[in-house]
């Protein structure tokens, strides 16, 4: 994990160039919330800039080009918020899959949805007196959000949370930001999403690039498989990460993917003079 905020990846533009052409195709993976989409203050005021819906169509249209939104939000909710057909979609950090052809969800989080609804619904009970803090229950996991609370009363915030699942054992508690997270207790991840997406998306006698771009700490899971076999780049400065390059924020986000879509996706099918055109980030 590097101690340093990464490069901007638009400093690196000729490295990647030649990741692009020593590959058959680019499985091109996206964090939503602080990565696509500018984080909010409540979940559900969280929009899909248009410019970026469109790029990620441009992107989904391109040969040798897979897309896929990796997301801790529910999956039918992941899935209505971005609204691009013809891509894969992993809610519950990759607990849900979805895809044009399939839906799934892990044995493991599908039994234990009625345990997080319980939990969701004590928790509920619990913080209604902490202004700013509130449970969302995504069926196989629950975020307790607390960006609103008093900094005075967020220890409260995680108190209740260590006291609802002191004695519960099938479910792990992950924090990230501003947000604590319970899942089911199953070695399942962002970064086992990615993997599993990239053997049913890469046609087998093929290499192709992954690169997965995210924000938050469940991003890490991601950006730790990927020096093997792809590139990881971390929005924001917050260090430490294991992402190769950054991006500033989601409108960087969304330059760096129309770079790609417009230039970037050439170098996969030839070897085009490199337009000297950059995404600044």
């Amino acid at each position: 994990m590097s101690e340093d905020v990464p490069d901007p990846l638009h400093h690196h533009l000729y490295a990647l160039v030649r990741r692009l052409r020593d590959t058959d195709g680019m499985l091109s993976m996206f964090d939503f919330d602080g990565s696509l989409a500018p984080i909010e203050d409540h979940p559900d005021d969280v929009r899909l800039p248009p410019a970026t819906r469109t790029v990620i169509e441009d992107l989904r249209d391109s040969p040798d080009v897979q897309v896929g939104i990796v997301s801790g939000r529910g999956l039918d909710d992941l899935q209505e918020r971005v609204d691009v057909d013809g891509i894969a979609y992993a809610g519950n950090h990759g607990l849900e899959i979805g895809t044009s052809d399939e839906r799934h969800t892990h044995p493991v989080a599908e039994d234990a949805t009625d345990e997080i609804g319980r939990l969701s619904a004590t928790l509920d009970s619990k913080l209604a007196a902490i202004d700013g803090a509130f449970v969302e229950d995504k069926g196989v996991t629950a975020s307790i959000h607390y960006r609103l609370t008093d900094d005075d009363r967020v220890p409260e915030v995680r108190e209740a949370v260590r006291d609802v699942v002191a004695d519960v054992e099938d479910v792990r508690v992950t924090t990230g930001k501003q947000v604590i997270e319970l899942r089911p207790d199953v070695d399942w991840h962002k970064g086992r999403a990615i993997r599993w997406l990239y053997e049913r998306r890469v046609p087998d006698d093929e290499t192709w690039l992954p690169l997965y771009v995210g924000d938050d700490r469940t991003d890490e899971d991601a950006f730790h498989v990927l020096p093997d076999m792809g590139l990881g780049v971390k929005v924001g400065h917050e260090p430490p990460t294991m992402a190769s390059y950054r991006v500033a924020d989601p409108a960087a986000v969304q330059k760096t993917l129309s770079w790609l879509a417009e230039y970037g996706v050439k170098f996969l099918q030839s070897e085009p003079a490199m337009n000297r055109t950059s995404p600044q980030s």
